[in-house]
């Protein structure tokens, strides 16, 4: 009888624990499908800046960005080793003064990309650079007096067919909603079509893939009438009026 309870007692111990292994894993399961979840809904939100390096230099000299969340893409363009990028508030250099969440996700080698993680920007002055392909620091300045306007692609048009907007500085997030190649944007003021009368500050950062977004840079502008189209999804030119 004692044996017989011995081993009833042993078989009840082995399932209490194999259930508190699954309710643990289940727990452990759940808990990084809660992480992955807001990781993806932070880079989904996140606007991407592409800064591209060559031997000694970023090819971008300054940015000014209003405050949000940003993605760093990091791209070396001819450097013959790996390189990387810091961001700091203007004048802190030291290692501890570093914002962390700007490091790339991997040392860049030549022809590579690589992101950072989500980086939040408050209105403040910073400085980016790269210690392993030693560059110049340049200026970037997160500004709250810039507004952003964003429009959507579809195949063959954009979903915003005419802006009013007040003079001052923009910056334009293009969303590629369902076009199943690259997509981009050109502003110009109005009839003025070829590539010198482009505003190049309203260029997108980095090409727009279906599903993604990309921001320009900080485009000023001044009273007068403007168009906007993309040239790579063909679509109709469009007014924008600031007035």
């Amino acid at each position: 009888m004692k044996n017989i309870i011995s081993k009833f007692l042993f078989l009840f111990a082995l399932i209490t624990i194999s259930q508190s292994c699954n309710v643990n894993n289940t727990a452990k399961n759940s808990s990084d499908e809660m992480l992955e979840k807001t990781v993806k809904t932070m880079n989904a939100s996140a606007q991407s800046v592409k800064l591209e390096q060559t031997k000694g230099a970023f090819s971008t000299t300054s940015l000014v960005l209003a405050p949000g969340q940003y993605q760093f893409e990091i791209a070396n363009s001819d450097v013959d080793h790996e390189v990387g990028f810091v961001l700091v508030p203007k004048g802190k250099y030291d290692a501890a003064d570093h914002i962390k969440a700007a490091y790339v996700t991997a040392p860049v080698a030549q022809g590579k990309s690589s992101m950072t993680s989500v980086v939040n920007l408050a209105a403040g002055e910073y400085e980016y650079f790269c210690p392993l392909n030693p560059t110049p620091k340049y200026a970037l300045t997160v500004s709250d007096k810039i507004e952003n306007v964003k429009l959507t692609q579809t195949v063959g048009k954009f979903d915003t067919e005419n802006l009013v907007l007040a003079p001052g500085q923009y910056q334009f997030e293009i969303a590629n909603s369902d076009v199943d190649h690259e997509v981009g944007f050109v502003l110009v003021p109005k009839g003025k079509y070829d590539a010198a009368d482009h505003i190049k500050a309203a260029y997108v950062t980095a090409p727009v893939a279906q599903g993604k977004s990309s921001m320009t840079s900080v485009v000023n502008l001044a009273a007068g009438e403007y168009e906007y189209f993309c040239p790579l999804n063909p679509t109709p030119k469009y007014t924008l009026t600031v007035k």
